[in-house]
């Protein structure tokens, strides 16, 4: 009988990573739209999965290597990239909003107290 307990725990637990996973893919996605829309037209419809399902983010190496993973995804759909590949500090002014925006909503749709912690500094 507790055997087949510890795998319902261990069922559910894993259903909780993926849920958490899809969570962050479409915070990302939800979140940034509307500061890409912002950014400019070559910005817009862009977004990206993160998935964090293999990470437990309630421990500080999990969410640590989840922020990245957020940072990264945040970066490439804002267009985060070198003032001379930009192309003007009006345009690198927006992607970086595009940026800040996007991870902060990201992070707060997460909802960690960890995750939180290390996007606050």
């Amino acid at each position: 009988m507790k055997l087949a307990s510890r795998f319902k725990r261990e069922e559910t637990m894993k259903e909780s990573k993926v849920f958490r996973g899809i969570v962050a893919a479409i915070a990302v996605v939800a979140f940034s739209l509307p500061a890409v829309a912002n950014a400019g037209p070559e910005l817009a419809g862009k977004s990206e999965k993160v998935n964090y399902a293999d990470l437990n983010v309630e421990k500080k190496a999990g969410a640590k290597q989840l922020y990245r993973r957020l940072q990264q995804a945040s970066k490439r759909v804002c267009g985060v990239e070198s003032l001379t590949v930009i192309g003007s500090v009006r345009e690198m002014s927006r992607a970086k909003n595009c940026y800040r925006d996007s991870l902060d909503s990201a992070v707060a749709e997460i909802d960690s107290a960890t995750l939180n912690e290390i996007h606050r500094g």
